[in-house]
């Protein structure tokens, strides 16, 4: 029995029982509920809006183009990325969270809008949009220019302490996973701000860039936006926050490792955010393609190229996921000031 068939018979059986003021509400709340249940049947049936919260060029961007194209193929209507950088992703979650929440707009997330939502804006919360859908995870990896005079994590440590204020670092905005990241190892070995200054930028590819022209030496960045250019002999890999060694750079040693104590649950991700309150149903479908997305050959040739790590999760359990990100980011937030 389809769900429509279903609310004529509830309606009709309404009738015959409600007095003339409950039918009226009776009959709208009815029409309502049928009338959503046709749009999430009807989902999409025009272009969709994927709102990104970066520059082109980053892993970011090109994950979101990757996955607009399969949508586009599963659903049937177009997905338009479109760019819209600035503010420490405040353009981008301005735009979001003041759309109508029927599915027509997505965006882009990682972790850094639960750091700029913890420690940047008073107008947002990870309560503030939906959580769409988790996609990847991708280790953090501090690379830096071919030029510097060490080539591994100690001897970056020996050097910015015996020449503080000389070295800047490099990452996407205050509050991000790679400052934040950098943050967590710069405290177990020992760096303080004085002997290096961390340089924010509005994307990965803006950060990584500066790193390859040598305008900023030190990088906190991914395995898969640094990899052709440490293969291609501009920037070198001397630690990954992870668990284990990532399959790009066998020879490169975790942090912990070397003996420096960083919590390597600490993990970039990216996934899909809408506004507030989109129709259960609508958003179901939506994560259902999602899924679908990530079992493309297409798809797993990118992760597999991209060294990421496929990491589906749907709505109930991106949010726990989002929720246990956010009690780690508070914490890190506060200890850095960025909440005063």
């Amino acid at each position: 029995m389809t769900t429509t068939i279903l609310f004529e018979r509830m309606a009709r059986r309404a009738c015959s029982l409600a007095t003339p003021t409950m039918l009226g509400a009776m009959t709208l709340g009815i029409a309502l509920h049928a009338s959503a249940a046709y749009a999430a049947d009807d989902y999409p049936n025009q272009p969709v809006k994927y709102l990104l919260h970066v520059s082109p060029g980053g892993g970011t961007d090109v994950l979101a183009r990757q996955i607009a194209t399969e949508l586009e193929e599963i659903l049937g209507q177009p997905f338009v990325v479109e760019n819209r950088p600035g503010g420490q992703t405040g353009v981008q979650l301005a735009a979001i969270t003041t759309a109508t929440p029927d599915g027509y707009t997505i965006g882009s997330t990682t972790a850094t809008h639960i750091a700029v939502m913890n420690g940047v804006f008073e107008e947002y919360s990870i309560d503030s949009v939906d959580w769409i859908a988790g996609l990847v995870t991708d280790p953090p990896v501090l690379v830096v220019h071919d030029s510097v005079p060490f080539d591994s994590l100690e001897g970056l440590v020996e050097e910015v302490k015996a020449n503080p204020g000389e070295y800047s670092v490099s990452g996407t905005v205050d509050g991000s996973t790679g400052h934040i990241a950098w943050a967590m190892f710069a405290e177990a070995a020992g760096i303080t701000e004085e002997d290096v200054r961390y340089v924010p930028y509005d994307s990965q590819g803006g950060s990584v860039t500066a790193n390859v022209g040598g305008h900023v030496p030190i990088g906190m960045a991914w395995t898969g936006i640094t990899r052709d250019h440490v293969e291609a002999g501009n920037l070198r890999v001397l630690g990954v926050l992870s668990e284990e060694r990532v399959s790009a750079y066998p020879e490169t040693p975790t942090f912990s490792e070397l003996g420096y104590d960083v919590d390597s649950s600490w993990q970039q991700f990216r996934g899909i955010i809408g506004p507030k309150g989109i129709p259960e149903d609508v958003k179901a479908k939506l994560a259902d393609a999602l899924e679908q997305v990530t079992q493309t050959e297409d798809y797993k040739q990118y992760i597999e190229n991209s060294n990421l790590n496929s990491s589906f999760m749907g709505p109930g359990e991106f949010t726990e996921f989002v929720e246990r990100q956010n009690e780690l980011i508070a914490d890190w937030v506060d200890r850095l000031g960025l909440d005063e």
